[in-house]
């Protein structure tokens, strides 16, 4: 698994891809090729999201 400050690199990146997917959707006629992108980063932003709530966890049990 990742380190903290690397995943937290890594959610902001996603997440300024996600916003720039957004951005291009269109009100109408929104392409199926741009929704698929949009949820595969949707996707991989959860996971990570997910891989730095276990972190947490780790860091609240303490060492060991």
């Amino acid at each position: 698994m990742a380190d903290r400050e690397t995943l937290e690199g890594e959610l902001k990146r996603l997440n300024a891809m996600v916003d720039e997917a957004e951005a291009r959707l269109g009100a109408h006629s929104v392409k199926p090729v741009l929704m698929q992108r949009l949820f595969e980063l949707e996707e991989a932003r959860d996971a990570v999201k997910r891989q730095l709530k276990v972190l947490s966890e780790k860091d609240a049990q303490g060492p060991g």
